[in-house]
């Protein structure tokens, strides 16, 4: 019998652990050249249906921060290895047990490969294929900008954002699916690809 929680956001399955594990790492707070820490890691394999395979993990540190990090590319399509470079996501202490993140996403440029965006509601929406917004809330999440969410942030004030208490990580994985692993597989940005249109 396995305490797994399984589900989906549009063509991308999420198993996320029952139980965290003792984890050694380097939080993004620290920086990529930053020394290892000690934390507590839940991990969740992701599985896309163009043969994504990987496992992240959400991690809380010892210095008290918080992330969403890749962990193992399992298998898949090379364009998701741009993960491993660009697919950490932050998760602010905002008090009172909570965590807040900016929803962006990675998006196609001038570069070639895809990089870190702002991006609307209605973009997310599209990316996920149903109402961002209503998703993240059926996973535990509160929804706003992130002034609304994060006292007083210093930029990305009027971004899409969320919130959860510190147990809601189905939500934190169903925003890394969002804006990490579906922008990939649609080709967000490019020629082509998905683009929501204002």
């Amino acid at each position: 019998m396995t305490d797994d929680i399984e589900f989906n956001v549009g063509l991308v399955a999420i198993t996320m652990r029952g139980q965290d594990v003792d984890f050694r790492g380097v939080p993004v707070s620290a920086g990529r050249g930053g020394a290892e820490q000690n934390g507590k890691l839940r991990e969740a394999v992701i599985e896309s249906s163009d043969g994504l395979r990987m496992t992240i993990g959400c991690a809380v540190w010892d210095d008290g921060s918080a992330d969403v990090q890749p962990l193992d590319f399992l298998a898949g399509p090379d364009a998701y290895r741009r993960l491993e470079a660009a697919g950490r996501m932050t998760l602010t202490d905002a008090g009172a047990g909570t965590r807040v993140a900016l929803l962006r996403t990675l998006k196609y440029g001038d570069r070639g490969y895809p990089s870190l965006a702002s991006v609307t509601w209605e973009e997310l929406s599209e990316l996920a294929g149903t109402d961002a917004a209503d998703l993240l809330l059926s996973h535990g999440a509160r929804v706003g900008a992130y002034e609304d969410l994060r006292p007083q942030p210093r930029q990305y004030r009027e971004h899409p954002a969320f919130a959860v208490a510190e147990d809601g990580l189905e939500a934190v994985f169903a925003a890394f699916a969002i804006t990490r692993v579906i922008p990939i597989m649609k080709g967000f940005g490019r020629e082509g690809g998905v683009e929501a249109f204002h």
